[in-house]
């Protein structure tokens, strides 16, 4: 999977930004060529004009503060419904293939350029072992 140069897609696994958002922020920076301005990992809840449309799909954004976990229930799902669960089987390769290229902010000890360590190395996931199954 790759953009017409050639280029590999920057990928950002939900579960990374919301565990660690500072690591998967800078590293998606990084990424991109961006700076990483930390004070952009918190914000006022509210809601904002471009959303009006869709309002319904962004409630949990615009009540949030920060990057954070949200479980939802949800009537339908691979468990209970096949339709899902066979749209999910087909889909499922695709995802792991974008998984597999995720920035990666896997914890660990980095060293930086004054010779301290840093907790995380930006660069995309080269396991494949590591790549999250989704439920069969």
């Amino acid at each position: 999977i790759s953009d017409a140069g050639g280029n590999p897609p920057v990928v950002v696994d939900s579960d990374d930004l919301v565990a660690r958002p500072a690591a998967t922020m800078a590293a998606y920076c990084t990424a991109v060529g961006l700076p990483f301005h930390s004070r952009a990992l918190s914000w006022e809840p509210g809601e904002r004009a471009e959303w009006q449309r869709s309002a319904v799909g962004h409630s949990d954004a615009s009540t949030s503060s920060g990057f954070e976990r949200r479980e939802h229930k949800y009537r339908y799902t691979v468990e209970n419904c096949e339709k899902l669960a066979r749209y999910a089987a087909h889909h499922r390769p695709f995802y792991e293939q974008l998984y597999a290229q995720r920035v990666d902010v896997t914890p660990r000890d980095c060293p930086t350029a004054d010779g301290s360590a840093d907790d995380f190395c930006s660069g995309t996931e080269s396991d494949p072992e590591r790549v999250k199954r989704w439920p069969e």
